[in-house]
């Protein structure tokens, strides 16, 4: 029988596997229907990402479809990644996630999916799922290879209509994870970027800058030592501007530097009130440190 997800939210759940090895039917969601993700650098002023959602709705009318967000950089991989890997943890257990950053459309590069203990994940096999399952277990990765799901006629540049959206629709509605296509062993990684630890000090780099311009790095809270994460101990350093860290912006005043630990549990380097990022022509890759 179908379950529901932990109506506390956010999916956060037990070890339990939630799929079983090979007929994966979704869980539903509390309204007692399946959750698809979207997420693509489409933008909203064309129609691909309506067109995904005819295609998801014809297969599947009963699933639930949530944008996450379709204004991804065109082709930048990173951002999916990111975007993806931040979202994807706060949807219930048994989501099926589909990511279209494909600027490979066409070639040889593979269609995949990816099923973990918690979700499974559709895209291009170019790493732009390969953050969000960083940290996951993963039951089983598949090549996209059954044409019984495709949409016919295939379009050498809309597979996420053509082949994601009808893949995740058919998944919806039951059908078998083994159905896809062949198993593969591997699949396209984003490396994540080092973080090196030193006396007192750790460095990293930046990952991500968000609409407000504040930017995100790989550097977690657990690097820190708890004891001066309250005490206001750690000073950092982002495109040569020292910013203490606090805990909300308003803890300095209009147009001061500042860290923060954000909602991703990673450091940010912001400016109350302003751009941080545009005002020190910080970018994604910029080095980032932390002392105490």
């Amino acid at each position: 029988m179908l379950q529901g997800p932990d109506p506390r939210g956010h999916g956060h759940q037990s070890g339990q596997d939630i799929f079983s090895a090979a007929c994966l039917p979704p869980f539903l969601c509390l309204d007692g229907r399946v959750l698809i993700t979207l997420t693509t650098d489409f933008g909203t002023s064309d129609w691909f990402t309506g067109s995904m959602k005819g295609v998801i709705s014809g297969i599947a009318p009963a699933t639930r479809i949530i944008d996450i967000t379709h204004q991804i950089p065109p082709g930048d991989l990173v951002d999916g990644a990111f975007t993806l890997a931040a979202s994807s943890p706060y949807f219930p257990a048994g989501t099926i996630h589909v990511a279209v950053v494909d600027p490979g459309v066409g070639s040889a590069r593979r269609a995949i999916t990816l099923r973990t203990r918690r979700a499974i994940f559709i895209g291009p096999d170019n790493g732009v799922l390969s953050w969000a399952v960083r940290e996951q277990q993963i039951e089983e990765v598949r090549i996209l290879n059954n044409e019984d799901w495709f949409l016919e006629p295939v379009s050498h540049t809309f597979h996420g209509r053509d082949i994601f959206a009808p893949a995740a629709a058919r998944l919806a509605t039951g059908a078998r994870f083994d159905e896809a296509g062949d198993t593969i062993e591997d699949y396209v990684r984003l490396p994540w970027p080092e973080v090196v630890e030193g006396d007192n000090e750790v460095r990293g780099e930046i990952v991500h800058i968000d609409r407000f311009g504040n930017a995100i790095s790989n550097l977690p809270a657990s690097v820190f030592p708890r004891e001066l994460l309250d005490s206001g101990g750690i000073t950092t350093m982002c495109g040569g501007r020292p910013a203490p860290l606090r805990h909300c912006y308003t803890d300095v005043h209009l147009g001061k530097t500042l860290a923060i630990l954000g909602s991703s549990d990673l450091l940010e380097l912001a400016i109350n009130g302003d751009d941080f990022a545009e005002q020190n022509g910080i970018e994604v890759g910029s080095p980032v440190r932390a002392k105490w």
